[in-house]
């Protein structure tokens, strides 16, 4: 399987990820050896973009390219930013060169504040699709908001973002909890991307080998793949991807509490 991760944090001295290039060659050969091929270097961004600051991104890009073909390791790495969330937020993309992954002018992975759920999000998530933008959420099942609410996603989902799940939390590394809330996500296929969210190459390095051998117990192996190659694939390719089907809550009397009853009876 040749695997994509379109979520993690490469650029050394930049954000909360490596601190050095040596430990971004570290964190990249983990990657290979799990059968990452492609990556996509996103860092932290927040509304305002200095010019400066992404010039220093770029020249870090390009460092971590050359060093690679020195150590020929077969890994690409593309641009990329994780954003965090706020009103305006197509216009930042438009104004940057970071804003959309690949730098291809379409995809934009976005992040909310773990803990408390902005307002507005509809509004933002629709000024992007109208500005030819096709929105991405990170790591939806680690908000507070949809573990309380799962169906929030489904709203997210029907604005016409799509949802990209963490490995590390399909394998337990963020609690229960977590974890069913993006089992839950995946089994009903209404995830298009899986990402490491890597920072380092220890404590928060790339699990995408051991979230796609779980995911093979529990769903369609076909599924696993798109996820993981075909569905990133189309990035590169600047193609739209196919929309999921959004199961309708109120055609399923109990669905939601049902649900809501099993997460919370693991605690947090």
């Amino acid at each position: 399987m040749d695997m994509y991760d379109i979520h993690n944090h490469l650029i050394y001295k930049f954000d909360d990820g490596p601190r050095s290039l040596d430990e971004v060659v570290e964190m990249l050969k983990i990657a290979r050896d799990q059968g990452i091929t492609r990556v996509f270097a996103t860092s932290h961004f927040q509304e305002l973009i200095p010019v400066e600051l992404e010039e220093d991104y770029f020249q870090k890009l390009t460092e971590l390219q050359d060093r690679l073909e020195q150590e020929n390791l077969p890994v690409q790495v593309f641009s990329g930013a994780e954003i965090f969330f706020h009103h305006y937020i197509n216009e930042t993309v438009k104004r940057s060169r970071v804003g959309t992954l690949a730098g291809l002018g379409k995809y934009v992975l976005l992040e909310f504040p773990l803990f408390l759920m902005p307002s507005g999000v509809p509004d933002a998530l629709f000024k992007l699709k109208m500005d030819g933008f096709i929105p991405i959420i990170a790591h939806p099942e680690r908000y507070s908001s949809v573990m309380e609410n799962p169906e929030k996603v489904l709203e997210y989902l029907k604005y016409g973002a799509l949802l990209q799940v963490n490995a590390g939390s399909l394998v337990g590394d963020f609690g229960r909890r977590v974890q069913r809330v993006a089992m839950w996500m995946m089994e009903n296929r209404l995830v298009h991307f899986l990402g490491s969210d890597a920072h380092n190459p220890t404590t928060r390095t790339f699990r995408m080998a051991d979230a796609v051998e779980h995911l093979k117990r529990h769903v369609d192996e076909d599924y696993v793949r798109d996820v993981v190659e075909h569905f990133p694939a189309k990035i590169l390719k600047n193609e739209d991807i196919e929309k999921v089907n959004i199961p309708e809550l109120e055609d399923q009397p109990g669905f939601l509490s049902r649900l809501k009853n099993k997460l919370f009876s693991l605690g947090r």
